[in-house]
């Protein structure tokens, strides 16, 4: 395992700037996002709605995060990504901090909407943030990228904490409670994202009015969408499905926190690959990792199978987004970073809002178990056209791909841009 402080080109870089960026991840995403999951059995109770209705609540919160993708384009021909990550943070830890100040429907799906507004800015802009950090080290950078969106395992793992002996003490209705709570910790686990953001500089943060380059990227761009169609059914029912094995809060919270654990240990893990694998393979290794986290507690529903599946569903989940950015890292110029990240955000947020409203139908008219299997076959699909066309992935400033004894390797200068 890399140390947080590791001595680079004459100079200490420190891991430290990007495990603060990844609070943001862990806010925007871990506790904005999939602790949803979480509150989903206890709102459903509460409140009857179907499963239609609890995936569609997590459908308008990924149309949030298509609008806040798309906007998130057009603003950075304005703002700089450093502005837009503080901003969208902001934004996510007021819309989490409301939410359950009413159980209105259209309340509920405005404030889903807007963290989803908000997570997509801090989440395609902190990719180039993280580079811009890091732009000295490229082999630094890698890591550090890994880092960064594996802060989302943070606050997945926390959310579980904060939010199941909430509901197992008082019960269904305390919801409005746990989202208050969960308001509360994003607020703090905010601050220092914010401070590290507002220091950087560098070529990847700074206003981009050009078109990024995405000759050779298409087969990557259309995995990606997929992987998020596929993985984001997993992540919003999972808990529901430990809770219909009959198994306790508690099991649950352990489950729940191995999988936070497993995002938080992958970009270690996963080390070797992000630094030397050709990214599309590293997308089509990940999708691959998923879909065998996913498929165990549909054929295997017992408890220690569902342990095993939430830890390797997690290793592999945000190893996906990383392989993206490095993937831009590598195809296009240091200034077009925030705008790459950001174009494959917007497919990726367009998968993440047709998954939950397919599955929750699924669910309704057969079972729990077929919408996870509905999942797991778009994550097979998902490897095998992340593999598509790997070889022709153009590489930035002169890189030149070259096979080891296999075909996943590429030769990369210390500046891969």
């Amino acid at each position: 395992m890399m140390r947080m402080d590791t001595p680079i080109a004459g100079r200490d870089l420190s891991l430290w700037p990007a495990f603060g960026l990844s609070l943001g991840v862990a806010v925007a995403v871990g506790l904005a996002r999939f602790a949803y999951a979480l509150l989903l059995p206890a709102m459903r109770e509460s409140l009857h709605w179907s499963y239609v209705t609890a995936g569609a609540l997590n459908t308008l919160n990924a149309l949030g995060y298509v609008v806040g993708a798309v906007s998130a384009y057009w603003l950075l021909r304005h703002v700089r990504p450093n502005q837009l990550f503080m901003f969208g943070l902001l934004l996510t830890c007021v819309a989490v901090f409301v939410t359950g100040l009413h159980s209105a429907l259209w309340w509920l799906g405005a404030m889903r909407g807007l963290a989803g507004i908000g997570a997509a800015w801090v989440f395609a802009c902190g990719g180039a943030l993280v580079a811009a950090r890091y732009q000295a080290s490229a082999g630094l950078r890698r890591v550090a990228t890994g880092l960064y969106f594996a802060g989302a395992g943070i606050g997945i793992a926390i959310s579980g904490v904060v939010v199941n002996p909430i509901i197992a003490a008082m019960g269904d209705k305390s919801w409005p409670g746990a989202w208050l709570a969960l308001g509360v910790v994003a607020v703090l686990a905010a601050l220092w994202p914010m401070q590290e953001a507002s220091g950087i500089s560098g070529e990847a943060n700074t206003v981009s009015r050009g078109l990024p380059p995405f000759r050779g990227l298409m087969p990557s761009l259309l995995a990606y969408f997929l992987f998020a169609c596929g993985y984001i059914v997993y992540m919003t029912f999972i808990f529901a499905w430990i809770q219909a094995q009959g198994l306790s809060w508690q099991f649950g919270t352990v489950a729940w926190a191995g999988l936070g654990l497993g995002v938080a240990g992958s970009p270690f893990a996963w080390r070797q690959a992000l630094d030397a694998w050709n990214p599309a393979i590293t997308l089509a290794a990940s999708c691959t990792v998923t879909l065998a986290g996913a498929l165990l507690p549909v054929f295997l529903a017992s408890a220690p199978s569902i342990l095993i599946s939430t830890g390797l569903f997690g290793l592999g989940m945000f190893i996906a987004p990383s392989a993206v950015a490095i993937l831009v890292h590598r195809a296009m110029p240091a200034p077009q970073w925030a705008k790459g990240i950001t174009l494959f955000t917007v497919v990726f947020s367009v998968g993440q809002a047709v998954g939950p409203m397919i599955a929750g139908r699924v669910a309704d008219e057969f079972s729990l178990r077929a919408s996870l299997i509905l999942g797991a076959i778009v994550l097979a699909i998902a490897s095998v056209m992340a593999l598509i066309g790997y070889r022709d992935i153009p590489l930035h400033a002169g890189q030149t791909s070259m096979r080891q004894g296999s075909p996943i390797y590429v030769r990369h200068s210390t500046d891969d841009g």
